[in-house]
């Protein structure tokens, strides 16, 4: 067992782990099983991760931030160790002073990453959600042949614009992914 490890609990599936916007007294790593990560974004719940066995988590609030910045449920029933606040501080007072510094520089910019990355995850779930619910062009030109000129042709740019929209939105989706495949390969393992 890891020395900083103080003691384990066992969570059922759909279970809090930690809460976003809670004080944090443990930092966690998952013993066994899978989590998800959720923020809230816009008064909703987002999904923007995923845990497996092995991941630490709950850290950042032990990095100046002071509460938690996510909230993380069990996938199923998982088991998690835990790091007491105290002894993961002490553990950071031993690092030098100039690697201490650019671990706290390189803690505000992934807090800043997470907060982007949060936000263009909620933005691509509503351009799904839109693209979802898209009028079947054929069906509404039925509709439109009825309709005086000048509304006919409001309407076909609507259409032309809502459709750039969609097709530019999604281009960005794509460049986001690839974007996110550079950050990941960027990760300290």
């Amino acid at each position: 067992m890891d020395p900083f490890i103080i003691r384990t609990e066992e969570i059922k599936d759909g279970n809090v782990i930690v809460e976003e916007g809670t004080w944090a007294y443990y930092v966690y790593t998952l013993q066994s099983g899978k989590a998800k990560v959720w923020k809230t974004i816009n008064n909703k719940q987002v999904q923007i991760g995923t845990l497996k066995k092995g991941d630490i988590f709950g850290e950042m609030s032990f990095f100046g931030m002071t509460k938690r910045t996510a909230t993380v449920t069990a996938d199923g029933d998982v088991k998690v160790g835990m790091i007491s606040k105290d002894a993961f501080i002490e553990a950071l007072d031993k690092l030098p002073k100039d690697v201490r510094v650019k671990l706290d520089k390189m803690t505000h910019d992934l807090f800043y990453l997470n907060d982007v990355y949060s936000r263009l995850t909620n933005c691509l779930h509503e351009i799904l959600n839109i693209k979802q619910r898209m009028i079947d062009p054929k069906i509404f030109e039925k509709e439109i042949e009825k309709m005086p000129d000048l509304l006919r042709t409001v309407v076909n740019l609507m259409s032309q614009r809502f459709n750039a929209a969609v097709e530019g939105s999604m281009k960005l989706v794509t460049q986001m992914d690839e974007v996110s495949k550079s950050i990941n390969s960027l990760s300290l393992q």
